[in-house]
């Protein structure tokens, strides 16, 4: 799905990841986690494929495969005057159709005579088309995944550009869930979510085919959904790849962290050490 290979990335002098290799198959469930700053949203929007802010140098080679379905942290995205709705009917192409269906079911109320019957023909027509390509069987998927998600009859009608930015955040969860894509990267997709909006995408998540990444500060989201751990390490700037679940995860980055404090402090003395030994030999430029 998706193969990245020796990245670097950086923003002005601060590095963010250096060298790092990780891949995303399919079924792959992944938590990436770390604090703030460590680069978990630059790094996901790179591997999205998406345009990078000016401010961000990278390298590596990433290669993808499939469709990948990207949720940001943006809420302003695509066309502010489409309906909610439409929005996220348009991942699968069918907003088109149902347009035309509504069209001509304008038509049939407004029209008389001859126009009136072509347009009760054209309905037919269109209507038969969108269900043997399983049109309506997908727009009832998209109502109950808008619903599940807290969007209501009122907030699907509204032009995007006249919701909250939650309401949009959630109107982009489901056009990307809706979307059939092979890969989904998830960038605090629980923003705005209520408890049981959030138990409803953990169990979709469960089920998933395809490979994914989710960012989050929802443990319940992550103790529910993910088999694999990806630590964005700040100081180190790397990222380190558990392949256990949450809870193992938890306890095994306790032990790792006291090691590479154990590790730290040995460092320390030895230099300390070195650096008392040329004290010494200061004045003993044979022996320095």
């Amino acid at each position: 799905m998706i193969h990245a290979e020796h990245v670097r990335m950086s923003i002005g002098d601060r590095i963010l990841l250096d060298d790092v290799t990780v891949n995303i198959d399919k079924g792959v469930r992944i938590g990436l986690v770390g604090i703030n700053g460590a680069g978990k949203t630059t790094f996901t929007r790179l591997l999205s494929g998406q345009e990078m802010p000016e401010s961000v140098e990278y390298s590596g080679r990433i290669i993808r495969k499939g469709r990948i379905g990207y949720l940001s942290q943006d809420t302003h995205v695509g066309d502010q005057e489409q309906i909610a709705k439409d929005r996220i009917l348009e991942a699968r192409d069918i907003a088109k159709t149902l347009e035309r269906i509504r069209k001509a079911e304008r038509d049939m109320t407004q029209l008389t005579g001859v126009k009136q019957q072509k347009a009760m023909e054209r309905y037919v027509r269109l209507d038969q088309e969108f269900t043997n390509s399983g049109g309506w069987a997908a727009h009832a998927e998209a109502a109950h995944m808008a619903h599940a998600l807290g969007l209501g009859e009122k907030e699907l009608e509204t032009p995007i550009g006249k919701l909250s930015g939650g309401q949009r955040r959630r109107v982009e969860l489901a056009r990307i869930l809706f979307s059939q894509a092979d890969t989904l990267l998830l960038d605090e997709p629980t923003n705005h979510l209520d408890h049981d909006s959030i138990e409803w995408l953990g169990e979709y998540l469960q089920n998933f085919s395809g490979g994914f990444v989710v960012i989050s500060h929802s443990e319940q989201l992550l103790r529910d959904s993910d088999s694999m751990i990806w630590h964005a390490d700040a100081q180190r700037h790397t990222i380190d790849i558990y392949s256990m679940g949450w809870q193992a995860y938890q306890r095994q980055i306790v032990v790792d962290n006291e090691r590479r404090k154990k590790e730290r402090a040995h460092a320390l003395k030895q230099a300390q050490r070195l650096l008392d030994q040329a004290d010494r030999m200061h004045a003993k430029a044979s022996k320095a």
